[in-house]
């Protein structure tokens, strides 16, 4: 029997949540783009808003990937012990010379306030008349790597 993504994601969570191999560090230690996040917080992410669910599926396995093997700790979503809640928004628009994908994240605190915020564009020399059907997994593989990249910064900050 074969998970549907959203489903491996969700199956990722609880395991990268609860597995402290995952979790390298202390608080403060330095990280670099490749390297483990070295922090105790545990990040939620919050359904994605705006790209068809298909594709918030695929960026939701990819995260979950990319933020296991760098260490970031996982919680379920609405988990009470999460330190942050990372709530994301994904456009495709066309343009001239292709599609422009935009994506933000708010780090949310646990009362639901933003502390910081992630965004970013990638332009993808593909066009369509659906700006959807341009956007592939190399593009969401774009979208996680800049946005764990800026992420683990912030986390190694303090």
């Amino acid at each position: 029997m074969r998970l549907s993504p959203l489903l491996a994601f969700l199956a990722l969570i609880p395991l990268a949540a609860c597995n402290p191999a995952l979790n390298t560090g202390g608080p403060g230690a330095s990280v670099s783009s490749s390297s483990k996040v070295t922090t105790d917080a545990r990040i939620a992410f919050a359904p994605l808003t705006g790209p068809p669910q298909k594709i918030a599926d695929a960026l939701a396995v990819e995260v979950a990937r990319g933020a296991t093997s760098r260490g970031i700790a996982l919680a379920n979503f609405q988990d009470a012990t999460a330190n942050y809640t990372m709530k994301g928004y994904l456009s495709a628009v066309a343009e001239d010379d292709g599609t422009l994908v935009v994506y933000v994240w708010d780090v949310l605190s646990p009362d639901l306030k933003r502390v910081h915020r992630i965004a970013g564009k990638i332009m993808i020399e593909r066009k369509a008349s659906d700006p959807w059907s341009a956007v592939d997994d190399k593009t969401l593989a774009l979208v996680t790597q800049e946005t764990l990249d800026k992420l683990t910064s912030w986390l190694a900050s303090g």
